[in-house]
């Protein structure tokens, strides 16, 4: 009965690294980005199309049901890609497009209806499993951002002091370290807002409209608005420098924060 359950978790991989280089293309225009998300993309098609033939003809009977929301999920997925054939200059309506073609297809996957038991809790399992790695990575991404901007603004005070040390000579130039925060909030970005997409299904299937008041969602909201921000500054404003590396290494306490009300029993994380 679970022998295709795999074809869950790599539907939403390849379907959240599509939007990853989406949302990079989107704010760095670069060809390589659309390439790959645009390949992914039609990985993402070939998947769905392949299950939909399948059911349709009753050739193998896949893990994966086919209904309204999937031929929905679906239908986007394929308009998208003959758009960004026939014209330029749609990155915009591509990130969004795929943004709801995600949390339809996610919804359509891991929401339990009409399950056994057994079933839904291979599919809660599984779908807590995407959502806290998806979490973890960007967490992950935010954390070495804010460190590449600390090291930054060392690097800045020592080289202002004409400090020559051993220290100095040991950091990287200002240049990559700036490169290096700013593409791991891009990085980042995208991926907690799969995370926090996939997070609302899981919870709410565990415990309802109660998750509103768990702290730790919030916390979450935090992160990605400070973080937002960040990335806002950089691409609409041109922030850089010292100023972008302040606001960076300052959002780490929103991280900080969020890892605390994790650990208390003021949220419902901590008890799952």
């Amino acid at each position: 009965m679970f022998a295709e359950r795999w074809l869950y978790d790599f539907l939403i991989y390849l379907y959240a690294l599509s939007l990853l280089f989406s949302f990079s293309d989107l704010l760095y225009p670069n060809p390589r980005s659309r390439y790959l998300s645009n390949a992914l993309l039609v990985g993402v098609w070939l998947i769905q199309s392949t299950s939909f033939i399948f059911e349709m003809f009753s050739i193998w009977s896949v893990s994966i049901q086919v209904d309204a929301l999937f031929i929905y999920s679906w239908a986007l997925v394929t308009f998208t890609l003959v758009i960004n054939g026939l014209y330029r200059r749609m990155d915009l309506f591509a990130f969004c497009s795929n943004l709801i073609g995600f949390t339809v297809l996610a919804f359509h996957l891991f929401f339990a209806r009409d399950l056994s038991m057994e079933y839904t809790k291979l599919l809660l399992s599984e779908l807590g499993f995407v959502h806290i790695s998806f979490s973890i990575l960007s967490y992950a991404a935010f954390s070495l951002s804010s460190i590449c901007s600390a090291l930054y603004l060392m690097n800045n005070y020592l080289l202002k002091k004409k400090k020559w040390n051993k220290f100095l000579m040991r950091l990287p130039s200002l240049d990559r370290l700036q490169i290096f925060s700013r593409y791991l909030v891009l990085i980042g970005t995208p991926l907690l807002c799969v995370a926090m997409i996939l997070g609302f299904i899981w919870i709410y299937q565990l415990i309802g409209r109660l998750f509103w008041y768990d702290l730790k969602i919030w916390a979450s909201f935090l992160v990605l608005v400070v973080y937002g921000f960040v990335l806002y500054q950089w691409v609409a404003n041109r922030w850089n420098g010292r100023r972008l590396a302040w606001w960076n290494t300052l959002a780490f306490l929103s991280i900080l924060l969020n890892v605390v009300i994790s650990g208390t029993h003021v949220s419902f994380h901590h008890w799952f």
